[in-house]
């Protein structure tokens, strides 16, 4: 049998300046993005690019998760955020193991998302980001991709990922 839970001394460990911020993964996302806006170097904007991009897809995991536990009853029970599930359905898929229901997972479901997901999930799971220089003016002139005329633009659409970000989580 486990020993009672003394909510006080618990309390009293707990260190509250670790707990981040609501806003927490925005800002991770901000500071990425804030970094490439500034990087000239290939390497180091590739390497930008891929925290940038897991910290994008880790805010609608993260947001994901939170919606499902959003609100606990007097009796210690968790409630789902309904408002908050509808937001992220717009654009993401919400699913909930149901054997395991803190295990929540999301896709990309509109063509921005789906987007994000597909060049995380080839930077984590397969290669490094393939970066070009199509021009002269860095960071901008930066494409995903290696093959020439195909690329996508770097900058724009991580700007557009952002915004979404930005979009959703006032949305919550």
């Amino acid at each position: 049998m486990s020993e009672p839970h003394d909510l006080e001394d618990w309390l009293n460990r707990w260190d509250m300046q670790s707990v981040p911020d609501l806003d927490d993964k925005v800002r991770e996302c901000e500071f990425f993005f804030e970094l490439l806006t500034a990087e000239g170097d290939r390497n180091k904007f590739r390497w930008f690019l891929s925290g940038f991009l897991n910290a994008a897809y880790s805010f609608f995991e993260s947001s994901a998760l939170t919606a499902y536990f959003r609100y606990t009853d007097p009796e210690g029970e968790s409630h789902e955020d309904d408002e908050g599930l509808a937001v992220l359905s717009r654009h993401v898929k919400v699913t909930q193991n149901k054997k395991n229901p803190i295990f929540v997972k999301t896709a990309g479901i509109t063509p921005l998302t789906k987007q994000l997901y597909d060049i995380r999930k080839k930077n984590t799971h397969h290669f490094p980001l393939s970066i070009m220089a199509t021009g002269a003016s860095l960071p901008e002139d930066f494409h995903l991709g290696s093959m020439q005329g195909e690329g996508i633009p770097a900058m724009p659409f991580c700007r557009d990922v952002l915004h979404l970000i930005r979009i959703v989580y006032a949305d919550q």
